[in-house]
């Protein structure tokens, strides 16, 4: 008898957390429960199923009456910050109403607060790393007739009331292995890029839809401010592997837009120019866009880019202030970042956004304001001013939780106050919550002010302001003023 298995992306709490700049956050498909999916799926031991609250914008109260009439052996649920404190609470609705249902977690949040989540009752389970092969592990537990996951290195459990931490993290060691992600199981006309969105590409003419997907994991670089767990080599799926899924994605969903969400596309400079070659090779057709890095790109290898159809980049420049790169290791200068936009700008029509942070480690209103002129300073198309966040998995977590200067949510009983974690957020001046931690020569009010005066002072000016005017179609002209008055102003 083949397992119930249930994968869920929790409903998420983008308006208390973004504000009005959660209009400007373009739908994604689920890629990694769909990853999760079809692993189960292609192992036959595994009927699966697959909810994505957020884009069918389901209450909690809805998500769990579809879950309990679904009645799942497993339910996996993926935990990110902004949605933690639902996760924790419907987790334990759950376990209450359908206890014969095994509840597991996982992502990075989850991870982190994985004794928290275990001791609160709001899971049975919390898987650490890739969740590939250890749920299908677990799958094939719960098929044996066995709840106890104690044996699998990779999980934390409960046994007998105590809890059992993991003992190592999982790596899909060859990424070649995995199928293509199970999209399939969610509806596809509810994942497309929206005509106000903080990405370069407006969606052309109307026709054809935007996808989004992986060819690597990992980073070879170590910022402090990442949660990308810096044990974690940078791994890659093969040249033919990476152009079949794009050939798919264009052939079969129809799109005609490619975004590549590795958290650095172009660390391999060979590869990037092999997979530029096949894909003009094979005569595809579509545009795409990918973050990069100023140290890792160079003329040639942006010729061949364009070449093959990329569309927009971004580069994480954060700051234009040396002192302060260099604190969050940042491994750049404001030198570096000139040159490398300068560099595709002069030869491409590739279109370029910077990606800053204001109230890093330091930081003081002097900095913010030199970080400001220095992004209008750049031939830039768009900018994203984001405010300092120590996520929980960074370095800077750790560090601020060690020297208790941040609220982690975990309070001295043990218990857990999830509504902390509403406050880590970005863009937290587009809402009423407090910042969860600012920089010691900053106030909240002057990060708030700042970061509407950064976004004020790059798009005000009229080469950017009339790109984006032209962005603009009439139908949407309501929302966009609306979300452009609260995010200016």
């Amino acid at each position: 008898m083949k397992v119930k298995v249930l994968l869920v992306n929790p409903p998420d709490d983008l308006e208390a957390v973004l504000g009005s700049g959660a209009n400007l956050v373009m739908p994604l498909e689920p890629l990694g429960l769909l990853y999760l999916a079809a692993v189960l799926r292609d192992s036959g031991e595994a009927d699966v199923s697959v909810i994505d609250a957020p884009v069918e914008h389901l209450s909690l109260d809805e998500l769990e009456r579809r879950i309990v009439l679904h009645r799942p052996d497993v339910l996996g649920m993926t935990v990110f910050t902004s949605n933690g404190g639902l996760v924790l609470e419907l987790g334990r609705r759950v376990r209450a109403r359908l206890p014969d249902t095994l509840v597991v977690l996982g992502n990075v949040h989850a991870a982190v607060f994985a004794r928290e989540f275990l001791e609160s009752g709001a899971c049975d389970a919390v898987v650490h790393g890739d969740g590939e092969w250890v749920l299908r592990d677990i799958a094939r537990l719960v098929a044996a007739g066995s709840r106890d996951l104690s044996g699998l290195p990779a999980v934390s459990s409960m046994v007998d009331g105590v809890f059992v931490p993991h003992r190592e993290v999982a790596r899909v060691d060859d990424l070649n292995q995995l199928p293509f992600p199970a999209r399939d199981l969610v509806r596809q006309e509810l994942y497309d890029i929206p005509a106000v969105s903080n990405l370069p590409y407006d969606g052309g003419d109307g026709r054809g839809v935007g996808k989004h997907l992986f060819t690597s994991r990992g980073c070879p670089n170590r910022c402090t401010f990442c949660t990308v767990h810096h044990s974690q080599k940078q791994q890659f799926l093969d040249v033919s592997r990476t152009v079949d899924e794009m050939e798919l994605l264009v052939r079969d969903y129809g799109a005609n837009y490619l975004f590549f969400m590795d958290s650095l596309f172009v660390s391999r400079r060979q590869r990037v120019l092999d997979i530029c070659a096949e894909i003009r090779r094979r005569d595809l057709h579509f545009r795409w866009g990918c973050e990069a890095h100023v140290r890792f790109v160079d003329a040639e290898l942006v010729r061949a880019m364009a070449a093959a159809g990329c569309h927009d980049l971004a580069f994480g420049i954060e700051s234009g202030v040396q002192r302060l790169l260099d604190g969050v290791k940042k491994h750049t200068t404001p030198e570096l970042a000139r040159a490398a936009v300068e560099m595709v700008k002069k030869n491409s029509k590739i279109k370029v956004s910077g990606l800053f942070i204001l109230g890093l480690p330091g930081e003081t209103l002097a900095d913010s304001l030199a970080t400001i002129r220095f992004a209008c300073s750049l031939p830039l198309d768009m900018a994203q001013f984001s405010m300092l966040v120590p996520y929980p998995g960074s370095e800077i977590f750790y560090d601020l939780r060690a020297k208790e200067e941040i609220d982690t949510g975990v309070r001295p009983d043990g218990t857990l106050d999830p509504t902390v974690w509403r406050r880590y957020s970005p863009y937290i001046g587009y809402t009423d919550n407090e910042p969860i931690w600012v920089t010691p020569d900053l106030t909240a009010a002057q990060l708030r002010w700042l970061q509407k005066k950064a976004l004020r002072s790059f798009y005000f000016r009229p080469r950017p302001f009339l790109q984006q005017v032209r962005r603009l179609k009439l139908a949407d002209l309501r929302r966009l003023v609306r979300t452009a008055y609260h995010t200016f102003f």
